[in-house]
């Protein structure tokens, strides 16, 4: 009677575990083993004993870092704009209640930092005092030769996130002996930084809306103007072509 014996040659398949970073699994022991002390009916028994290593996730506390040190930069990012479009506001809000009251109190100058570029056609100052000194200026000038002086907010935009543009009238009565009134208008360019304070003001596109000339009057005339009777004409004002002395 035949006996069908198995072979003691083996495959053993070592199960592949997926991973991010496999390591190369190692088989180790590999003998065979007998059941007691010899062979049991015949056969032969093959153990395969393997060490395994744990094939977790390399660098695992690098990743944690890298991902704490990511999620703290996109929240500094977040405040930053946050900050920006916060200071940006107030800093609209400031210049549409400044603008009409700018000949009669002190601004705001909260908006703006302390090494704010000032510009126009003719001059440059640097500087948050020689800023202030400006609209003191203003004031000042503003008293001694307009009876009346205003200014008047037209439009407030902004072309890029970064630039407010303001479009101002400025009018004024000036304090001369005939009825007079003038009026000028320009556009002020303010630039933010990344924190949305102002750094930089601008004024161009200044247009003199110049009043119709002034009558010079004759002097009764100007006389008369003010409530006083006037003089006979003089007869040395008249000229005549047609007389000629003989």
């Amino acid at each position: 009677m035949a006996l069908l014996v198995r072979s003691p040659e083996m495959c053993c398949v070592p199960k592949i575990v997926n991973d991010l970073n496999p390591k190369p699994i190692k088989l180790h022991n590999l003998k065979p083993l007998t059941k007691g002390k010899g062979i049991i009916g015949g056969t032969r028994e093959l153990r395969a004993s393997c060490e395994v290593k744990d094939c977790g996730v390399l660098g695992l506390d690098e990743n944690l870092r890298l991902y704490g040190q990511f999620s703290a930069a996109v929240k500094d990012e977040k405040e930053e704009k946050e900050n920006y479009y916060l200071n940006m506001g107030y800093a609209i809000r400031s210049l549409r209640e400044d603008y009409p009251a700018l000949f009669h109190r002190e601004l705001c100058f909260d908006i703006y930092r302390d090494d704010i570029v000032f510009k126009d056609p003719l001059n440059t100052f640097t500087g948050i005092e020689n800023y202030k000194s400006i609209f003191w200026a203003l004031r000042f000038h503003g008293r001694i030769f307009f009876k009346a002086l205003w200014i008047d907010l037209t439009s407030v935009w902004q072309p890029v996130e970064n630039v407010i543009m303001v479009r101002w009238t400025v009018h004024g009565v000036p304090r001369v002996p005939w009825e007079s009134r003038g009026r000028f208008d320009g556009t002020s360019e303010y630039k933010l930084d990344k924190n949305g304070k102002i750094f930089e003001h601008r004024v161009h596109n200044v247009a003199l809306n110049k009043p119709p000339k002034f009558k010079v009057l004759p002097v009764e005339e100007l006389i008369q103007s003010i409530g006083c009777p006037s003089t006979p004409k003089p007869t040395y004002f008249e000229t005549s072509s047609s007389t000629k002395r003989t």
